[in-house]
């Protein structure tokens, strides 16, 4: 999810809470303390995006919302925000920061996981990628509902309270609308699966942007994939789009499946399209990743052109089969 949607989850959650945990006469300065803590928690499990300067994209893609984003380890990372508060303010609760800061944590944790991205919630014991598939990365209606809530309480101040429980009432109840879509459009597949016999390994039902009710079906075979964009409004025969795999046999294709980079992209995608095609001397072997993919409809209605899938691995092979290089989105992976 977008750090801005992350800070509003966070600053909602921080008025609610506030009214409930402060007793103290100097209640303004611990109000103020626990709101900041809380939004600077509700962000801080992105500090991972330092890896990106690491220079291989791979590995900070690998451990991208890894043992930072980990249920196991969020109660001590939960203590470095609140010591630095401890140290640096008058709120001398030491229990009640750290509380506060694992909120803060959590929400940010929750906030990921009901995107499509996979978040390792076990790390470090386990590097499984978890996730519900309800929300796209960015949903403007329900971050400006949020910014709404949030303005209004601050604006009104006389019925702050009422603003902000509607705010709250508000996050449950697009999230258990988002639940009910995401579970209609995966029975949508079930359906057709069982209805054309398809030989599936997985299938995936992954939101689209700016409407709740628009997804995307993805059912993977064993050599390709199957996508499909529909809504869960209406009950219209779905229509595929097939993306064939290469052959196994085709050039390096077993090569590249083997591969440290290739094994890594795999466990981290789950519905990958593998091409094998020559370009001028070079033999090149792309993984494209279909999960993120945007219906090319909605993007004209927008009057955006269509975008690449992101997250391709690109393999350079000579024409006797040396690797020559490995780019992910164009930038170059180490080799080893």
């Amino acid at each position: 999810m977008d750090n801005i949607t992350h800070t509003l989850t966070g600053a909602l959650a921080a008025k609610l809470i506030e009214t409930r945990t402060i007793r103290s006469k100097d209640s303004r300065n611990e109000k103020r303390t626990i709101f900041w803590l809380l939004l600077l928690c509700a962000n801080l499990p992105d500090i991972d995006v330092v890896l990106n300067f690491l220079g291989d994209p791979v590995f900070s893609l690998k451990h991208h919302r890894g043992i930072t984003h980990s249920l196991l380890f969020a109660p001590l990372f939960a203590l470095l925000p609140a010591a630095l508060f401890y140290g640096m303010t008058t709120v001398k609760n030491l229990k009640l920061l750290w509380v506060v800061a694992l909120i803060g944590i959590l929400v940010h944790i929750v906030f990921d996981l009901i995107t499509s991205f996979g978040t390792q919630l076990l790390s470090p014991l386990s590097d499984t990628r978890y996730a519900t598939d309800w929300m796209f990365i960015i949903d403007p209606l329900f971050t400006g509902v949020l910014a709404l809530a949030l303005t209004l309480g601050r604006v009104v101040s006389r019925h702050k309270n009422v603003f902000l429980i509607i705010g709250g009432l508000f996050v449950i109840g697009y999230l258990s609308a988002e639940l009910i879509c995401h579970t209609i459009a995966i029975r949508r597949l079930e359906g057709v699966i069982r209805h054309d016999d398809i030989a599936a390994t997985s299938i995936s039902a992954l939101p689209q942007p700016l409407s709740i009710f628009r997804w995307m079906g993805l059912i993977q075979l064993e050599n390709g994939v199957l996508q499909t964009f529909f809504s869960v409004l209406n009950d219209d025969k779905l229509e595929f789009k097939e993306f064939k795999n290469a052959q196994p046999e085709a050039f390096g294709i077993a090569q590249t499946r083997d591969d440290r980079v290739a094994l890594s992209y795999l466990k981290i995608f789950r519905h990958p399209w593998v091409q094998s095609y020559t370009e001028g001397d070079h033999h090149i072997v792309e993984f494209r990743d279909l999960q993120f993919s945007i219906d090319p409809s909605l993007l004209r209605l927008i009057g955006l052109a269509e975008r690449p899938m992101p997250f391709i691995l690109r393999y350079e092979f000579s024409a006797d089969g040396e690797v020559l290089a490995v780019y992910l989105n164009e930038r170059p992976v180490p080799q080893q």
